[in-house]
C-alpha cells in the first residue's frame, strides 16, 4: 500500500535550510562515508550555500532522496 509522499517544492532551498538550521542526521554510514574521504562535517556545513542539485530519488525507499554536489 503506497501512502502520498509530501515533497517540498523547493527541495534545494528545504535542503539548504535543514543544514542552517542543524537538523542533519549523521548516520553511521555517513559518517565512515566521510571519513574513509577525509572530509570534515565542516566541509558539508560550510558549502551549504553552493549546493547543486544534480538528481534526485522521488520514488526511494523511505523518503524522497536527492543526490547534491558542492564546492567549498
Amino acid at each position: 500500500m503506497r501512502t502520498n509522499r509530501l515533497i517540498p517544492d523547493n527541495p534545494l532551498a528545504f535542503i539548504k535550510r535543514c543544514v542552517e538550521q542543524g537538523k542533519i542526521l549523521w548516520t553511521y554510514h555517513v559518517n565512515m562515508r566521510l571519513k574513509g574521504r577525509f572530509i570534515p562535517r565542516e566541509f558539508i556545513l560550510e558549502s551549504a550555500g553552493n549546493y547543486e542539485v544534480i538528481e534526485d530519488y522521488p520514488e526511494d525507499k523511505y523518503f524522497p532522496s536527492y543526490l547534491v554536489y558542492s564546492r567549498l
